[in-house]
Formats: structure tokens, C-alpha cells, sequence
């Protein structure tokens, strides 16, 4: 009743004569070889939701059946490359899965039985002599069958279904997050965020599903749904890896939880706090357009930029900056920040969301360009005084510009008070008027300043002369010597009669 091989002499004795007619698909039964159970099953039940968005599954007295509810199968269906392949939207595209998973269950000795609206189909090996025998795909069908969808029937087997290793399956309480994907047709897709279930499909936490079907295990502590990439024909992985980490991007762009983004920048920071698939994989760079809003998905990112900050600060804290060069790193430190790394496929994507080191710097800039000359008959006498040793102090160097008291606001959110600036175009050093209350603070802030000029002068170079760099500490060392020799020579003597210490 129920054949996994035929001869052309069987099928014309004991079908034919029956109104069974005889379709050859042609592979051999030796093709596709590494395909199993699981690879079969699987593209069975993708025509199924490619059909019809669901499908059912159970078990009778003949074994593991399959449903949908569909249009059914059309007999050209079964044809290796049909005359229409499947459009880019659809999870199978090249219309050879069914024949292949048929292929693989006869081969494991299990007899396919498909009833479909006006129709009935048994696929089976044909077995020819060509230099000895050889089985080829065929099926035998008629019209009869079900009245409505497609019915897949794996004739003595009880095995697992894997129901798990298909997302529209899952419980909707496990979707975390779903963002659009670029696939729109023939509906709207979403690329869908799940909590990590394990287990024997992924040990390791995580599953990437590939438009609903699962694709690989991943370590990680989420699971993936995404539509927005190709499959390889043999749908073992993607065609190519890195445009499924970059769908993977897609949706952690368009993501506004506070609370995942925080377990996205764990993963992202360089060192990671958390080393997962994700943080060696997941990219930011060419995330292209999403269709529905008409917006680029780092553009969406930059929407959400507020809910990045938050979840920026909630795993790294409210100092802490991208870092995008080692040399902006002592100034950085200077400003009582922290220059943090992140991965360099999302770096591009977060520095549009998190401040980075060189806005930091620039936007130290312009809060000392907002600094507020004092003039000279404005200062009290100690200040006047003190302000008088600073100039005599840079008199000891050559090219130094004026030497002025100034308000000057912070450098940074995180410093208390700016003590003095250096202007590298003028050569010019303001000290705020604070700092002139004493000759200790008017000191310390010289020395502080005439080492940016000193290695400037030195290096020809802004970056070298920065604060805290080796060329500006080993500046500061010179300067505090120079100022310690004439000291001794007794080059300040007259000035120092009103110095308060």
C-alpha cells in the first residue's frame, strides 16, 4: 500500500491499470547524502507556512503526518526546478526542498504518502537498470486526495517532529523585541528577539532562525528570528555571514528597551563584559533602509538616542566615552572621563548615539571659548600680585603670548572648576581668578600651562602637547625646574614680597 521502491514492470502491472500515472523527478537515490530526519522535516513543514503562514502536525497508526491549509500541491510542484521558483520573500526559494526531504525519507526506508486538494500522491524510487540498478526520485499520482490543503504523511515514523526548531512555535511571551525587516511581501516581516531557551538544539543558550526555521545554535543569552537575509541552496547557513549578523543589527538598531539595549552594549564594549556570538559578529555597518518607515536603520538608531544614552550609562556610567584614539586617552583623563572601546563593526552605528573622545574634546573647546577676560584694574591685590609672578614666570620662555585672569567654566561636566587654559594659536594662558587667591595655585597652574607650550614648541604637534601626555609631563619637569633654578638666582625677589602662599 504503501511503496518506498518501484520497477517500470510494477508500476505498469499494479498502478497503472488503477489511473495512477507516473511523474520521474530524476535525482538519484545517492544525492544530497548529508541531509537527515531534521533537514527533511524542515522543508516540509517551510512549504507549509510558505502555503499558508501555519501548519499542524501529529501522529496516527501510519506515523508522523504534516498539514496544511493551503491551495494544495500542484503535480508541477514536484518537478526539480518547477516552472515558476519561489519569489525572494519566501523561506524556501529554490523549489527543490520537497523533493530533497522525500528524497532523504525514502532513502531512511520511511514510504511518502501527500493528499492534497484534488489529488494523491505516493513518492517513491523508481528502480532502473542503467549499468546495474539505479533508483531515481518518481511519484505516482491521481486525482483524488483531501478537499482542502496539503497533507505530508511519513509513513512509520515516530520520531520527533521538532516542533521547538520552529519559531511559530514559540510561546509570545519569549519575544523580547521585534523590529520591520526589509522583507514587506507578501506581508510585513519582523525581525523578532527572543529569550535564550537552550537546550539540545543550542546548549550553548541561544538559536538563530532563518524566517521562522532554525538555522544554527549560538552562544548567546537571545534567540533571533530574522528575515532580511539570503540562505546558501542547501540551507545549511547563510549565503553569505556576514549579511546575517548585519540583519541581527537591524534589529538592535530599532530596539528601545532600556534594558536590552544595556545587554547589547555589554556584549559590544571592547574588552566585552559579556563574550557572546554577538559580540564578535553583530554588524552596524551597512544596515540599508527600513521599508516601512522609509528610514535608514541607524537614522531609527539616532531616534532612540536618548534610550541609548540611558542604557550607555546603566553598564559603563555617566563618564564614560567611545574612545577612537589612543591619543585623545590622557585628555580624556584630564577631564575626569573614561574612553572606553567598543566593536569595530557597530563602532560607526554607537558613535552616533554615545558620546565619543573627540566631541568630548570639542565640546571642552567650546565651553573654554566661552571664558570671560578679567582685566587687571578689576582684581583684587593679592590676585593683581599673583598675577604679576605668572607673568614673570613665563618670562623665562620664550614665544609665550599674554599671561591673563579669566572666569572660565568647566571644562567638563565631570570637573569641578577649570584652572587655566592654553591657547595653542596665541600662545596665550588664562588662570582663573580663583586660582590667583593664592601664590601655591598660581604657581601650580603655571607650570600646569608653560609645559603645553614648552612640548608645542617642542613637537609642533596640539596632540603630543594635550594634557597628561608624556610630552607634556616631561614639559611640566623642565618648567618646574627652570622656575626652581631663577627662584634660587633670586630672579623673583621683588615680586615675591607680595606674594601670599
Amino acid at each position: 500500500m504503501f511503496p518506498t521502491t518501484i520497477t517500470q514492470s510494477q508500476y505498469e502491472r499494479d498502478w497503472q491499470p488503477k489511473g495512477w500515472k507516473l511523474l520521474i523527478i530524476g535525482p538519484t537515490a545517492t544525492w544530497r547524502e548529508e541531509w537527515g530526519i531534521w533537514e527533511a522535516i524542515r522543508d516540509i513543514v517551510q512549504n507549509c507556512l510558505d502555503e499558508a503562514e501555519r501548519y499542524y502536525y501529529g501522529y496516527d497508526k501510519n506515523g508522523l503526518w504534516i498539514a496544511d491549509e493551503g491551495k494544495g500541491l500542484a503535480i508541477a510542484d514536484f518537478l526539480l526546478g518547477p516552472p515558476k521558483l519561489k519569489p525572494d520573500w519566501a523561506r524556501g526559494k529554490y523549489g527543490e526542498g520537497m523533493k530533497i526531504a522525500s528524497l532523504t525519507l525514502l532513502r531512511q526506508g520511511y514510504p511518502i504518502h501527500v493528499e492534497a486538494a484534488g489529488r494523491e500522491i505516493h513518492v517513491v524510487f523508481l528502480e532502473q537498470e542503467i549499468n546495474g540498478r539505479v533508483k531515481t526520485l518518481a511519484a505516482l499520482w491521481k486525482g483524488d486526495g483531501i478537499q482542502k490543503g496539503t497533507k505530508f504523511h511519513i509513513i512509520g515514523y515516530r520520531g520527533p517532529a521538532f516542533q521547538d526548531n520552529f519559531a511559530v512555535n514559540l510561546r509570545r511571551d519569549l519575544i523580547l523585541a521585534e523590529v520591520p525587516s526589509p522583507v514587506t511581501q507578501p506581508k510585513e516581516r519582523y525581525n523578532q528577539l527572543f529569550k535564550a531557551q537552550g537546550g539540545a538544539a543550542s546548549p550553548d543558550g541561544g538559536i538563530i532562525y532563518c524566517r521562522d526555521i532554525f538555522l544554527q545554535g549560538i552562544n548567546s543569552p537571545f534567540s533571533y528570528n530574522l528575515w532580511g537575509f539570503e540562505l546558501a541552496p542547501d540551507r545549511h547557513g547563510p549565503k553569505r555571514e556576514s549579511d546575517m549578523w548585519e540583519d541581527a543589527g537591524r534589529l538592535w538598531a530599532g530596539i528601545t528597551n532600556v534594558s536590552l539595549l544595556a545587554e547589547f552594549i555589554s556584549m559590544m564594549v571592547d574588552p566585552p563584559l559579556k563574550r557572546t556570538a554577538e559580540s564578535d559578529h553583530v554588524s552596524m555597518q551597512w544596515m540599508g533602509v527600513n521599508p516601512v518607515r522609509k528610514k535608514r536603520y541607524s537614522d531609527i538608531m539616532v531616534e532612540n538616542r536618548d534610550l541609548c544614552r540611558q542604557a550607555w550609562a546603566k553598564v559603563k556610567g555617566n563618564d564614560a566615552v567611545i574612545a577612537t584614539a589612543d591619543y585623545l586617552t590622557p585628555m580624556v583623563t584630564h577631564l575626569e572621563y573614561r574612553s572606553v572601546g567598543v566593536q569595530w563593526s557597530v563602532r560607526g552605528a554607537l558613535e552616533s548615539v554615545i558620546t565619543t573622545d573627540a566631541e568630548l574634546i570639542e565640546e571642552m573647546g567650546e565651553r573654554l571659548r566661552e571664558a570671560n577676560d578679567v582685566p587687571d584694574k578689576d582684581l583684587t591685590p593679592r590676585q593683581l600680585a599673583h598675577l604679576k609672578l605668572a607673568r614673570s614666570l613665563a618670562s623665562t620662555f620664550s614665544q609665550v603670548g599674554f599671561i591673563k585672569a579669566s572666569i572660565i567654566p568647566p571644562a567638563s561636566d565631570m570637573v569641578a572648576r577649570t584652572a587655566g587654559v592654553y591657547e595653542f594659536d596665541t600662545a596665550t594662558i588664562k588662570i582663573h581668578t580663583e586660582e590667583l587667591d593664592t601664590g601655591e595655585h598660581t604657581v601650580g597652574v603655571m607650570v600646569h600651562e608653560l609645559g603645553h607650550h614648552v612640548a608645542y614648541q617642542r613637537t609642533k604637534s596640539k596632540e603630543k602637547a594635550g594634557d597628561l601626555t608624556k610630552d607634556h609631563a616631561d614639559a611640566m619637569e623642565l618648567v618646574a625646574g627652570r622656575i626652581f633654578h631663577s627662584l634660587a638666582e633670586g630672579q623673583y625677589d621683588d615680586i615675591l614680597e607680595d606674594v601670599i602662599w
